[in-house]
């Protein structure tokens, strides 16, 4: 009897082992997703430790194209500035267009060597420069660049749209005015931030609102403003990370320091371990 639980058992645990590796049930894509979450983070990548490129919202309308495990696969979002290295591109005059002079460029997340890639261009590419940061070449979001979102937060809403339609800009009403009151408000938010200690800083809110800017004014002028701007402030939100990431191992180290320096003065006082005479 016990053993025929036991196989019992294995054969429950190869069943959900086999449904994690062959991915959560779900409709097949391509299809019209809806995101039924909050603040639901878009990756880069089909993980939890992969480059933040944006928030959508509840009710937010994504095409979905493909699916790994329990993530999906998305365009990345039209208002999200995406980098290539300069070298990699030929400007043309007035630098508002480049083309892409090799083969398997990559594009990235953020404007580093070391951030991940959303997509590659073949040689001869044309793409739209909207930003520069150094040697780094800001560019709207191509085709090939994909994001991903975790099904979970993600039901299909309908039939897929064209990628066309998905990167165009939605008429939402909010005009240039509306959209300079609500970058001013959101610098105020950041500023008040910077104020606080380092540790205490959150800038979830201030990214929200140039966000929503950038997405939703029908100005493009100062819908790419908001843009930049979230930009701008990702590279600190980041910067912020890895050093959070660095201080928490020297703050482990430091509690287990003055704990064993601790009990060696509780034992110095008290007499304890007596020295070789």
């Amino acid at each position: 009897m016990r053993a025929r639980w036991v196989l019992a058992g294995l054969l429950v645990w190869a069943g959900v082992g086999m449904g994690v590796w062959a991915g959560e049930a779900g409709p097949a894509p391509p299809f019209e997703g809806e995101v039924t979450g909050d603040r639901v983070y878009v990756r880069a990548g089909d993980g939890i430790n992969y480059t933040v490129l944006g928030v959508a919202s509840r009710g937010d309308r994504l095409s979905v194209t493909g699916r790994r495990f329990s993530w999906l696969s998305v365009p990345v979002p039209a208002h999200c500035t995406v980098w290539v290295h300069k070298d990699l591109l030929s400007l043309a005059a007035g630098g508002k267009e480049a083309t892409v002079a090799k083969d398997r460029v990559n594009v990235r997340a953020r404007p580093s060597l070391k951030t991940d890639v959303v997509g590659q261009l073949p040689a001869g590419t044309r793409v739209k420069v909207v930003d520069g940061d150094g040697e780094w070449v800001g560019i709207a979001p191509p085709p090939q660049a994909r994001a991903w979102v975790h099904s979970r937060f993600v039901r299909k809403a309908g039939p897929a749209r064209p990628r066309t339609e998905v990167a165009a800009r939605p008429k939402t009403g909010m005009d240039s005015a509306a959209g300079v009151v609500l970058l001013k408000k959101a610098r105020k938010v950041y500023e008040a931030e910077l104020a606080k200690p380092a540790r205490q800083r959150k800038f979830g809110d201030t990214l929200k609102a140039y966000q929503d800017v950038a997405a939703k004014c029908e100005d493009e002028a100062t819908a790419r403003r908001a843009e930049q701007e979230r930009q701008r402030l990702l590279k600190i939100v980041d910067l912020h990370q890895s050093l959070r990431s660095l201080r928490e191992p020297l703050e482990a180290f430091d509690k287990k320091y003055n704990t064993l320096e601790a009990e060696y003065k509780r034992r110095a006082a008290g007499g304890g371990d007596k020295a070789d005479e």
